[in-house]
């Protein structure tokens, strides 16, 4: 299971890329066309939205994945680590609602704009709201893998999957000075 996992999110960071790539390529293209030969690539916009929406839905997986979302422990750091695990499962619930009611509202979305297409391209207009529904239930199945992993584990020994090791920042002697 690691291994696909490892594969998978390996394939988001080129997917991630490869969009970036895209967008830069494609908006430099279409500037150099139009202000140096007055003419320009008329798919260069739809083209970028598309590539920037699938771009963003895949950082926010990677980030729930790598834990890179903002978290604010001023409660959790103050109370005993039984309290602070059940804080956890609860913030896990109610983000798998949300993840739920984000999937219904995709759905929905996508089934309206099925057979809409872009104005310049005529790609369908799905493809833009299958983003947040690809986004939606893997994430679902992300959040509730680190849920079943925070069940599992003693209260007070969960400590979420980071990218990178700790770094811990040496205190300073002098109080009140940055340099």
């Amino acid at each position: 299971m690691k291994n696909i996992l490892t594969i998978y999110f390996a394939a988001l960071k080129v997917l991630i890329v490869s969009s970036l790539v895209c967008i830069t390529l494609l908006i430099f293209s279409n500037v150099v066309l139009r202000y140096g030969f007055n003419s320009g690539l008329f798919f260069s916009e739809e083209i970028s939205r598309l590539a920037f929406v699938w771009l963003v839905f895949a950082g926010a997986q990677l980030m729930l994945h790598e834990n890179g979302h903002i978290g604010v422990d001023i409660v959790t750091s103050r109370v005993s680590p039984t309290v602070g695990k059940c804080l956890l499962l609860l913030t896990q619930v109610l983000m798998l609602y949300v993840t739920w009611l984000f999937l219904e509202g995709s759905w929905k979305q996508t089934l309206i704009n099925l057979h809409v297409g872009a104005p310049s391209t005529g790609v369908s207009m799905a493809l833009f709201y299958g983003a947040g529904l690809v986004f939606s239930v893997l994430s679902a199945a992300l959040i509730t893998m680190q849920m079943i992993d925070n069940l599992r584990k003693p209260a007070g020994s969960y400590k979420p999957q980071t990218a990178e090791p700790d770094i811990h920042v040496a205190p300073t002697t002098q109080s009140g000075v940055l340099k």
